[in-house]
Order: structure tokens, then C-alpha cells, then sequence
């Protein structure tokens, strides 16, 4: 299979796919054991991916008893669409009540 490369600095053509990453910090407060912490991240992580239809994990800070990284990958081949999904997914996060963003990410490539 042909590997094709991009132009620099443009956009990508119409029909290109493109990818976001997003990656969340965030606090759990209220958690008195690992295991109630596990328990509200993979809630919340299983309706994002439900609503959002993305790819979503917790991807660090799992031994930390308050704190969770979740990451989530969007693919679309509009960017534009793909940005304000990537956006509507941390105001979904955002807006849980069990949990505070504390720093967020989205790279789009």
C-alpha cells in the first residue's frame, strides 16, 4: 500500500481522514477506596463512549486514589466537525457531577 503524506501547514483535502486526541485530567473526589474510584471512572467512561461513539480508557494515574487520565480518540474526515466533537465530549466530562477537569488536551491530526 502507497504511503501519501499531507501538504504542510494546509488542511486536509475533502474525504482525508483526521483524528483527534484528547486527553483529560481529572479529579474524583469523594473516593474513600481505589475500587469506588474505578467504579465512577468506568461509568463515566462507558457512557462517553456511548454517547460520543469514541475510543475512551483511562490511561494514567490509576493507583492514585482521587485522580484519573482519560484519553479518547475521535476519527471524522471533516475537522472542523471533529474539533467541536472532541470539545462536546469535555464539556460532557465537564458537566459529570462525580468528577472535576482539572487540564485538558485535543490535538487534532
Amino acid at each position: 500500500m502507497a504511503r501519501r503524506t499531507r501538504p504542510a501547514g494546509g488542511s486536509s483535502p475533502a474525504g482525508e481522514m483526521a483524528v483527534a486526541v484528547v486527553q483529560a485530567d481529572l479529579l474524583v473526589p469523594g473516593c474513600l477506596s481505589l475500587k469506588e474510584k474505578r467504579s465512577v471512572v468506568k461509568g463515566l467512561l462507558e457512557r462517553a463512549r456511548s454517547r460520543f461513539n469514541a475510543s475512551v480508557a483511562e490511561v494514567g494515574a490509576q493507583d492514585l486514589l482521587q485522580r484519573a487520565t482519560v484519553g479518547a480518540a475521535l476519527v471524522a474526515n471533516d475537522r472542523r466537525l471533529l474539533s467541536s466533537e472532541a470539545e462536546a465530549l469535555l464539556a460532557f466530562l465537564a458537566g459529570c457531577p462525580d468528577v472535576q477537569v482539572l487540564d485538558r488536551q485535543v490535538e487534532i491530526l
